[in-house]
């Protein structure tokens, strides 16, 4: 069988995401060099937290919300990626685990974001909360500290 070991627009998608992934580590220090297109929309759908449920536009509407996720929670926040599976030449589904501390408790809640990612830049995502199974995270204490 002959594999060619020419690079793939899915290895391509994954590098934007690892750009992506990068930003939300630094707090979107890099404002000048990101992979947001100019018409980038972030899709948050969160019953539980009515006052982010929304959409957020381009590259500060997406640094806003993570900064406000950040400020809601007193651990600040973090996510871990479990996996990224490619579904087309254009959409990439990411299983993820994000941990925050709220009210005193650092939980964890799974969700499924869907990435719209082509010509090198992310044009649309969906992040899908599992807001049914949210869990105290057992990587952390779970009381955070109130000082």
């Amino acid at each position: 069988m002959n594999q060619s070991t020419e690079p793939t627009n899915a290895d391509a998608n994954f590098e934007v995401l690892e750009q992506v992934g990068e930003l939300i580590r630094s707090g979107f220090a890099d404002r000048d060099n990101h992979p947001f297109a100019d018409d980038f929309v972030f899709h948050f759908f969160n019953s539980q937290m009515p006052d982010l449920d929304g959409d957020y536009h381009g590259f500060d509407g997406v640094a806003e919300l993570f900064e406000r996720l950040g400020e809601l929670g007193e651990s600040g926040f973090r996510q871990v990626y479990h996996s990224l599976t490619p579904c087309s030449d254009e959409l990439l589904v990411a299983f993820v685990t994000n941990t925050v501390g709220f009210d005193g408790t650092t939980i964890d809640v799974d969700a499924v974001v869907v990435w719209r990612v082509f010509d090198g830049q992310v044009h649309e995502a969906w992040d899908i909360p599992a807001v049914n199974t949210v869990r105290p995270a057992p990587s952390v204490a779970t009381k955070v500290s109130s000082q």
